[in-house]
């Protein structure tokens, strides 16, 4: 920008340009202690000062190159106000982040009562459904079909089955893959 400064061949509306962007960035300057002055409020958190500082300053900035000096308002009441825009929003910006937080927290500990409570009575339910279903797939079953199936219920394996009953692991192999294929499509209706 100094270099734009000191070149003699800018034409005239360029000079006045370069000297409102000059006038602009010393405003901006000596505006910055006042705004930070302004900031400093129980209301914004240390760490949000200098963000909420920016803000106001890009407002400034976008609006001092078509701000009418000549009228009877001064600049300053003019940057009072953006700042108190800017403080504004920033409080309700956290006050709605403060209650969606107390929501959120609040329906966490719905859901969580809800499932605590609520899973055991659902769990038998399904449980009772699910056994009462498999109950009548069962009572379609052979004779032999129902006793191999009864061992498996109580974690036998087809080897002991086939020694228990006296048949071959063979046919205990086959009679479990036909329980499965009755039961399934018992259960699918």
């Amino acid at each position: 920008m100094f270099d734009r400064i000191h070149n003699k061949e800018c034409t005239t509306y360029s000079k006045n340009r370069l000297q409102k962007e000059i006038d602009v960035e010393q405003i901006i300057d000596e505006m910055t202690p006042l705004i930070n002055k302004r900031l400093n409020h129980f209301s914004v958190h240390p760490s949000d000062k200098e963000d909420l500082c920016q803000e106001v300053l890009l407002k400034l900035y976008s609006v001092l190159s078509r701000f009418d000096f000549t009228e009877a308002t001064p600049l300053e009441h003019y940057v009072n106000c953006v700042i108190k825009n800017v403080k504004n929003d920033y409080i309700r910006k956290k006050m709605y982040t403060q209650r969606r937080q107390e929501v959120l927290v609040n329906e966490f500990i719905v859901t969580y009562n809800n499932s605590k409570s609520e899973q055991p009575i659902d769990r038998y339910i399904i449980a009772r459904e699910i056994s009462s279903k498999l109950k009548q797939c069962l009572k379609r079953l052979t004779d032999l079909e129902q006793r191999i199936i009864s061992y498996i219920l109580i974690d036998y394996k087809p080897q002991e089955i086939a020694q228990i009953l006296n048949l071959n692991t063979k046919v205990v192999y086959n009679a479990i893959h036909r329980c499965k294929i009755k039961i399934r499509r018992c259960l699918e209706k």
